[in-house]
């Protein structure tokens, strides 16, 4: 993958819906979310579920992702 890496503060980030164990370093990003957690909206049987952790930080880049190892 191209483009150039951007290193944003860990204190940058915000939750909405935090989970009960996450883990957040400057090195990585470890979220455990509980069964029945999801984000699922528009679906064609009509089903929602809006209850899932969000993790959010703001950014002024056009394109931003970030990706990880297992």
């Amino acid at each position: 993958m191209g483009g150039k890496s951007l290193k944003i503060k860990v204190t940058e980030w915000y939750w909405i819906r935090a989970p009960r164990e996450y883990e957040i370093t400057d090195e990585k990003i470890k979220i455990v979310t509980e069964p029945g957690t999801d984000l699922w909206q528009r679906t064609y049987y009509h089903f929602r579920n809006d209850n899932a952790p969000v993790l959010q930080v703001k950014t002024t880049e056009k394109n931003f992702f970030f990706c990880g190892e297992d």
